[in-house]
C-alpha cells in the first residue's frame, strides 16, 4: 500500500506523505498528482469513494486548477509540518505559518454549513459546488481542531531517525515510540539483534 494511515488524525497522515523527510537524499514524495491526493484522501477517509470519482473527472477536465490544488496541498502540508514541529519544541510558531493556515482554515469553514439531521444537528461541506480543494477543507479542520486540543500534547515523532513521521500516542502508559511497530519497530529490533550478535 503507498499510503499509510497510522498517525490517529488526518492532519498527521497528511503530514507523512513526504516520506523519508530527514534525508534529503532519500526523501520520497508521496503525492505527484492529483490523483495521488484523492487516492490518499480516499484512503485516509477524507472524501468518499464517490467524491473521489466525482473529483478526478473534474481534474481531467481542468488540469492546470488540479495542478494548482496540488501545489496549495503540498503548500499546507508544509505549513502544518512546522506548525507542528514548532508545538513538539515549544517554539513559538512563525507568523507567515500562521496566517498561511489561517487562510486555508477560513476557506474551509466558509464551505461548512449547519445541516438539520434526526435529533438534533451536524456541520458538512456544502454539496453545491464541487470543487477540487475540497479535499485541503478537511485537512485544515481536522488541523485545526487537534492544535487547539489536549490531543495536541500527545502528538510524537517515530524514533527511528529516518523516518520521523507523526502520530498520536494513545498507549496506555504514552510510550509509543514508533509511527508502526511493523515496519521501523521491527527494523530497530533487527539492527539491536544484529549489533549484539556482533559483540557476542
Amino acid at each position: 500500500m503507498k499510503f499509510q494511515i497510522i498517525a490517529g488524525d488526518i492532519c498527521l497522515d497528511f503530514i507523512n506523505t513526504l516520506d523519508h523527510r530527514p534525508d534529503p537524499a532519500r526523501q520520497q514524495e508521496l503525492l505527484n498528482s492529483y490523483e495521488d491526493l484523492a487516492d490518499w484522501a480516499t484512503h485516509a477517509g477524507a472524501i468518499r469513494a464517490t467524491q473521489r470519482t466525482s473529483l478526478l473527472r473534474l481534474a481531467e477536465d481542468r488540469p492546470q486548477a488540479a495542478r494548482i490544488a496540488l501545489r496549495n496541498a503540498v503548500h499546507l502540508r508544509e505549513c502544518l509540518y512546522r506548525l507542528v514541529q514548532d508545538s513538539l519544541e515549544r517554539r513559538r510558531a512563525a507568523d507567515a505559518d500562521l496566517r498561511t493556515f489561517s487562510g486555508y482554515l477560513g476557506e474551509a469553514l466558509s464551505y461548512l454549513q449547519l445541516r438539520s439531521v434526526p435529533g438534533g444537528y451536524r456541520l458538512q461541506w456544502t454539496d453545491d459546488h464541487l470543487r477540487l480543494e475540497l479535499i485541503l477543507w478537511s485537512i485544515a479542520r481536522s488541523a485545526s481542531g487537534l492544535l487547539t486540543s489536549g490531543d495536541s500534547q500527545l502528538i510524537r515523532q517515530c524514533d527511528a531517525e529516518t523516518c520521523r513521521w507523526f502520530f498520536i500516542d494513545r498507549s496506555k502508559n504514552h510510550t509509543r515510540r514508533w509511527c508502526d511497530m511493523k515496519v521501523c519497530g521491527n527494523r530497530a529490533k533487527a539492527r539491536r539483534f544484529y549489533r549484539e550478535q556482533k559483540r557476542t
